[in-house]
């Protein structure tokens, strides 16, 4: 019976996602047009995709979301954030962050309906993986962006993990925050893992979600640090703070 539910609660979510994403596209873009040419981090686009993430996840209920340090990361200052990857939500779940930054994504989510056109106008920094340049032509795009003052988010990991332990990670986000002498703020969470089946679009019911912003590493001990070095540095931070998430929501 259970079961039953979840599918039937899962048909209608989606169902619903995507006639309200054709009512909110409209505005989407009228918000661009008006906006484009002055806002040039794109601000005022950013916080329509944060209400269209928002309004996606009040469509689940018995998701429960918390999250703790948003403060920790500076409105007007550039900075590399990096987080765990967990689930395909980790996006929509992320903009609770509520953070003027620019997500990073691989190219062929750009074709996506209604998901391409959000990375584009937002101008979300694009990874190509079929290119021999295209490590060159993601830090030439994240430069950019960071020197109008926009943070950056990027999975150090790459793609999601399929399990709760972190893949091994790419050093693209810290070469960037060294060319850019810029601070690094790790950000860890615990449960989108948990909200639907490992390959299904059914939901598995009630989960908490848990987004934890750790302390920035500076500017200096990043300049300062060597690139494979401060890697593992920072992994081993997101670690230990992995760790006490989940011990602290152990019994949730």
């Amino acid at each position: 019976m259970r079961l039953f539910f979840l599918k039937a609660y899962s048909i209608l979510a989606w169902i619903t996602m995507i006639i309200t994403s054709m009512i909110i596209t409209p505005f989407f873009l009228l918000v661009w047009v008006c906006t484009f040419w002055w806002d040039k981090r794109r601000l005022a686009v950013h916080f329509v995709a944060i209400f269209w993430a928002w309004h996606y996840r009040s469509l689940i209920p018995f998701w429960k979301l918390h999250l703790e340090g948003r403060k920790k990361i500076p409105w007007n200052r550039a900075v590399v954030l990096v987080s765990n990857h967990r689930s395909m939500i980790d996006v929509p779940v992320l903009n609770k962050l509520r953070r003027p930054f620019k997500w990073t994504s691989k190219s062929e989510n750009f074709k996506l309906p209604f998901v391409g056109m959000v990375l584009s106008l937002t101008n979300s920094v694009r990874i190509r993986r079929d290119s021999l340049h295209s490590g060159m032509q993601f830090l030439t795009q994240a430069e950019s962006e960071m020197k109008k003052g926009s943070s950056i988010l990027i999975f150090p990991e790459g793609t999601r993990s399929k399990t709760t332990t972190m893949r091994p990670f790419k050093e693209g986000a810290f070469l960037l925050a060294k060319k850019m002498e810029s601070g690094i703020i790790p950000i860890v969470h615990t449960g989108s893992e948990k909200t639907f089946y490992r390959g299904s679009w059914v939901l598995r019911g009630k989960t908490h979600i848990n987004i934890r912003v750790l302390d920035e590493i500076p500017a200096q001990i990043v300049k300062e640090t060597d690139l494979k070095e401060l890697t593992s540095m920072i992994r081993n931070k997101m670690e230990i703070g992995l760790a006490s998430l989940d011990d602290e929501n152990a019994g949730q």
